[in-house]
Formats: structure tokens, sequence, C-alpha cells
């Protein structure tokens, strides 16, 4: 049964967040006086392009042709590796679900988009990948801080067990350490998200989508469900370690857990749109900076005791 919900998790998962992604569309659209797109754009672009054929650079290897695959089974991989509708009853999917896991699937899934870019041997695509490369320099080693604090708080990288105490009380936000650590991963979070500045759309060719310049047709949907999903696990990812809500029931958590998702989707264009613009190099070292400040100042307090 565990498996079952699993299963459900994930369709769930892949069917809404086109949705969500619709929706930030038009809202984005009409922060900036425009009519924007139906809210079920992102779907129908999807089908659009499953039923164009693929093509193919003569400059690609078969690491171009098996990318799309590999990078949709990685985002898969990291949303059911989140505790959402089994615990740690489940003892081999308690085991699967652990903070490591996920850092190394959302490693992987980086890796494979990088090497995926450069293959193609496109300018836009190499210079694209390099970016993506930088930021994951920049946020990886945030998010990291702010686990280690997690797991030495715990005692455990397992993620139901942490979402447990969380829950209970046990462990949580009355504890500045963890409080600290909450608010540099939300840094985490948005850029791993593709927000402004860190992917703007007047430049969306030179930037994150330059990445995929070379891919069209049933490659370029599986990657933009893959892309979808792996934000669906970060934004998880955050939930489910500093803002838990878990019932008994599998699908009640997960309902519930699509309506936080969906709340972190619409805050995120706020930010977007009544942030500050910067470019893409002055925007990280200004905002990494303070990220990465705030979760060394988490880690300091948890080593004094605090």
């Amino acid at each position: 049964m565990d498996f079952f919900y699993l299963l459900l998790q994930l369709v769930s998962a892949i069917l809404v967040a086109p949705l969500f992604d619709g929706i930030s569309r038009k809202l984005r659209a009409k922060f900036q006086s425009r009519i924007g797109p139906s809210v079920f754009q992102t779907y129908y672009d999807i089908y659009k392009l499953l039923k164009r054929g693929r093509t193919k650079s003569h400059s690609t290897s078969y690491i171009y042709q098996i990318s799309p695959y590999l990078m949709f089974i990685t985002a898969a991989a990291m949303f059911c590796a989140l505790p959402i509708t089994y615990s740690t009853h489940s003892v081999i999917l308690s085991q699967f679900s652990d903070i490591f896991v996920l850092l190394y699937l959302g490693a992987l899934f980086r890796f494979i988009f990088i090497v995926a870019g450069i293959d193609t041997a496109n300018p836009f695509a190499g210079v694209s990948a390099s970016r993506e490369g930088t930021i994951g320099f920049y946020t990886e080693e945030v998010a990291v801080i702010c686990l280690i604090v997690v797991m030495m708080g715990t005692g455990s990288s397992n993620l139901p067990f942490i979402t447990s105490l969380v829950q209970e009380g046990t462990y949580g936000y009355a504890i500045p350490s963890f409080s600290i650590a909450s608010t540099a991963f939300l840094w985490v979070m948005y850029v791993e998200t593709g927000r402004k500045p860190y992917d703007l759309a007047e430049a969306e060719q030179e930037l994150q989508e330059g990445v995929l310049g070379e891919f069209c047709g049933k490659d370029f949907a599986i990657i933009d469900v893959a892309i979808l999903l792996k934000q669906f696990a970060v934004l998880g990812f955050f939930l489910v370690i500093f803002m838990p809500w878990r019932f008994e029931h599998p699908l009640l958590s997960l309902i519930v857990f699509l309506a936080e998702v969906g709340f972190l989707y619409v805050m995120g264009v706020f930010i977007d749109n009544f942030g500050p613009r910067f470019t893409i190099n002055k925007g990280m070292k200004r905002t990494m900076l303070f990220a990465l400040s705030v979760s060394c100042a988490s880690l300091v307090l948890y080593i004094m005791g605090i």
C-alpha cells in the first residue's frame, strides 16, 4: 500500500506541477499589466512538444539522447524520496528518504543538465552550462551548512524521523539555530526554482534555457517536466524539514503538501516581480554572501549550544 501511495505522490506532482507553473506565469503577467497566457498554457506547451519528433545535431553523442530521460528519472527519484505519503513504518521507503540521498540526487540532476548542454557544442548552451555550475556552487554550500545544523540537532539524516521530531515539537523553531537555518534554506529554495535575478526572462536563451537550445520535441517536453518536478522536490525538501504538516491519512498529507507548494509558488512570484533587479553576477554576490553568513551564524549558534 505504501508503494501505491508513493506512485500516487509522483503522479500527482507530475499532473499538478504544470498547473502551478501556469498560475505563476499568469500572475507574473498580471503584475506587469499584461493579459498573459492561460493557466493551462504549460499543459498546452508540453502536449504540443510531445507530438513533435526528435532532432539531433551531428556534433552530439549518446549523452544528448539519454539525458532527458536521466533528468526525469533523477527528478522523480528526488520527489519520491520526500516522506509525504509514507512514514517510518515503511522500512524500505524510510531508509531511502534521507537528506544525503536528496543532496546526491540534486547534484546528479545538475551534473546531467550541465553535461547535456556541453555535449551539444552550442555556444549558448556552453555558457549556460557554466552558469548553472556557478549557481550550484553558490547554493549547495549554503544548503549543506543548513542541513548540517539540522542533522546534528536531530542526530539523524533520516527525513521521516526529522519530520516527526519537528512536527511533535521536540525539535523546531524554539531553537534559534534551527530558525536561522530555515531562513538561509529559503534562499536556496528560491534560487533553485529559477526566479529573478537567477533566471531573467529577457535573457532566457542566454541563461537557463540556453542549456536546452539544441533540444526540441519530445526531448524538450520531458526536460520541462523534469525541471518542474525538480522544483517540486526542492520546495518539498524545505517543507518536510522546516514546515512539516503530515497526517495519519496519506491522501490528506498529499493534498496539504500540494497546497503548501502552491502557496510557495505564489510567494515566489511576488518576490520575483517586486524584488530588486540585478545582473546575475551582482545578484549572486550580494544575496549569496548574505545567505552564507546567515547559514554560518546558525552553525555557530548550534556549536554554542543555542
